[in-house]
């Protein structure tokens, strides 16, 4: 499965103004509800959440790539964000964080959809100048175009 499968503009959010990890989490699957991606949000934060207690998904660079699989999640989908300002996340590098691109998996997809979409994310975030554009981006369909 491809980035381009589960992404699109409407599943983007620039200049999302929150003070937390947990508020940037709790904004993203609100989306992603009343997308009809996900069927309880309490029960999706809580599986994300479950998975940042194991080790932070701040991987540096001001980006954090937060996942949660559940019985919950209808399809796969990623939802993106870019902060108003950034947000503390427990990074690798004590850094905080200013891009936000979250997966939300079903449970029966968990193996290689997973693995693949994921995968597929974080080598495209480590390309630096990608990763400066979409600090500075401020259209939606540019976030797409950069990811896919």
């Amino acid at each position: 499965m491809k980035v381009l499968e589960v992404f699109n503009s409407s599943r983007v959010l620039l200049d999302l103004e929150v003070s937390s990890r947990d508020a940037v989490i709790k904004e993203l699957a609100e989306l992603l509800y009343a997308q009809k991606v996900i069927t309880d949000v309490k029960m999706y934060v809580d599986s994300v959440l479950e998975r940042e207690v194991h080790s932070t998904t701040g991987v540096g660079n001001g980006i954090a790539i937060p996942h949660g699989k559940s019985a919950c999640v209808n399809r796969p989908a990623i939802v993106f964000a870019k902060m108003a300002k950034s947000v503390e996340w427990q990074s690798l590098d004590d850094k905080p964080v200013d891009i936000v691109v979250m997966l939300a998996i079903p449970d029966s997809e968990k193996g290689a959809t997973h693995l693949s979409l994921l995968s597929e994310i974080a080598v495209k975030l480590m390309d630096e100048d990608l990763v400066e554009k979409l600090k500075k981006v401020t259209d939606t369909n540019e976030v797409v175009e950069l990811l896919s």
